[in-house]
């Protein structure tokens, strides 16, 4: 039987399709924010990595808009919204769920069926709001503690390209504090460089000391004697983390030791009898 144009039109809704994100987190926005939020704001768009909101009042977008981060968050739970970044509060028309039609997804029908009486105002609202992204954070899956990707239980807290990467900031960071003070000892390192461990910074250490040495080895192969003062500044900082002895403890036996006596000459000239 054929339906007047006017009536298919007026019960006519728009629809998801099955996996599209911002159906999902629609269909999930309720047990994220709870009764009393999405009472007053609803997802209206996805732009990107940006959500748009739709709330009733500029009240409502400017309160929510302090809750974004917490949101955020609740929304990270999801396989969905994890590419949402941003949230952006419109005022504008609330789409709300018909009371007779059906939850889209199990989970939600059980948040909402152990769901509590609603708020009494917008305050108490905000607190379980707050509640719930608790909840929602201890019982979302287990991610690295920098990039967010998703982690199998039980792994390191951090994924293996970010704990490669720390790796190589400590390892930076060692480097550089050595190349101002080479004759700083380990504790005193790690005061600077937090989770530094002894096997890092020796490594920082051979590091600097096979650069520095192919430096002074071209003087060396170059046969001529040089008064440039970084080639000088790296033989003293060589000497210094060679040895490990404080600046005050160098002597000319020390650096004759670690150089040799023929690139010694080539830095510093040859040196009187006096000073062997």
């Amino acid at each position: 039987m054929l339906r007047p144009l006017h009536s298919v039109v007026e019960t006519w809704k728009p629809s998801f399709a099955p996996g599209e994100p911002l159906a999902a987190i629609g269909a999930a926005w309720t047990g994220i924010v709870g009764e009393r939020v999405a009472e007053n704001a609803s997802p209206l768009e996805l732009s990107g990595t940006t959500l748009i909101v739709s709330t009733r009042s500029s009240a409502w977008s400017n309160q929510l808009q302090l809750l974004a981060p917490q949101i955020l968050s609740g929304l990270a739970a999801l396989p969905e919204g994890r590419a949402v970044e941003r949230l952006t509060f419109r005022v504008g028309k609330v789409h709300r769920r018909t009371r007779g039609s059906a939850p889209r997804s199990a989970a939600v029908a059980r948040r909402r069926s152990e769901s509590p009486a609603p708020a009494a105002d917008a305050r108490e609202a905000f607190e379980r709001l707050r509640r719930r992204i608790i909840d929602l954070r201890r019982n979302a899956p287990r991610a690295c503690e920098r990039c967010g990707v998703p982690q199998e239980d039980g792994s390191p807290a951090l994924c293996a390209p970010c704990a490669g990467t720390v790796e190589q900031e400590r390892l930076e960071a060692v480097q550089r504090i050595l190349f101002a003070a080479p004759w700083l000892e380990l504790s005193e390192i790690r005061a600077q460089v937090e989770g530094l461990e002894r096997g890092d910074y020796e490594r920082a250490r051979r590091q600097l000391l096979q650069r520095w040495w192919t430096t002074l080895q071209r003087v060396r192969y170059a046969k001529r004697r040089t008064s440039g003062r970084s080639e000088r500044a790296t033989a003293s900082s060589y000497v210094l983390l060679q040895s490990g002895l404080a600046p005050d403890r160098i002597t000319p036996a020390v650096v004759r030791n670690l150089l040799g006596e023929e690139l010694e000459a080539l830095l510093w000239g040859p040196r009187t009898d006096s000073s062997k």
